[in-house]
């Protein structure tokens, strides 16, 4: 009588992930834009103006380059001229960041799940039942800028500090969900769930 032996294996492929979610990119770049739409200075139209990002905390991720061409972009379409360097600049755009970041607050009505620990076992957690719940997060951007004359460093105007915001909500009525978000138009909101990449497939091999 002879047996037979099927052997069964799986591969999964994984890709290396950003720290940040694309939601969470897209509320802080959000603020970003909002505060930057507010730059408006008061110095001559046409100024050729160098951009000192170097009071703008880096935190080495894209958001904060993103934030300072946003500025530079909101300089262009006000009809200032944009120069790499100091020397070449009637003006000066000294630019730093008081907050680029993400708040979050959580609401639930009901009862919460509850950590049992049972002894020799470990801990088990009871279900949680929420009635009502409610996750809201907030993007916030806060930019100054102090506009200088580069050639005697007299003072020419200061914007700021200009605020921008971002939001994020997803609620549940027993059971019942729904999300509130000024992040992108029904039509992007449509267009980005119809073009979401498939989740990495599990390959059976046997």
């Amino acid at each position: 009588m002879g047996a037979c032996l099927t052997v069964a294996g799986c591969t999964t492929v994984r890709e290396t992930q950003p720290t940040q979610t694309a939601r969470e990119q897209l509320m802080l770049s959000t603020a970003a834009d909002r505060a930057s739409a507010q730059i408006k200075p008061n110095v001559p139209r046409g100024n050729a103006i160098y951009v000192d990002s170097s009071e703008f905390t880096d935190d080495a991720e894209y958001k904060t380059k993103y934030a300072i061409a946003q500025i530079q972009s909101q300089l262009l379409a006000d009809g200032y001229k944009l120069v790499g360097s100091a020397d070449k600049a009637d003006t000066i755009a000294l630019v730093s960041n008081g907050a680029l970041s993400i708040d979050q607050a959580n609401t639930m009505l009901g009862i919460p799940s509850i950590p049992i620990p049972i002894p020799l076992t470990g801990t088990v957690s009871t279900p949680e039942i929420a009635f009502y719940k409610k996750a809201r997060r907030t993007g916030v951007a806060k930019f100054g800028i102090a506009f200088y004359n580069a050639k005697t460093g007299d003072m020419q105007d200061v914007v700021g500090p200009v605020y921008g915001f971002s939001h994020y909500d997803k609620s549940s009525i027993m059971g019942i969900s729904w999300k509130h978000q000024n992040l992108l138009t029904p039509t992007q909101q449509a267009r980005m769930n119809s073009e979401k990449p498939k989740k990495p497939k599990t390959v059976n091999n046997g």
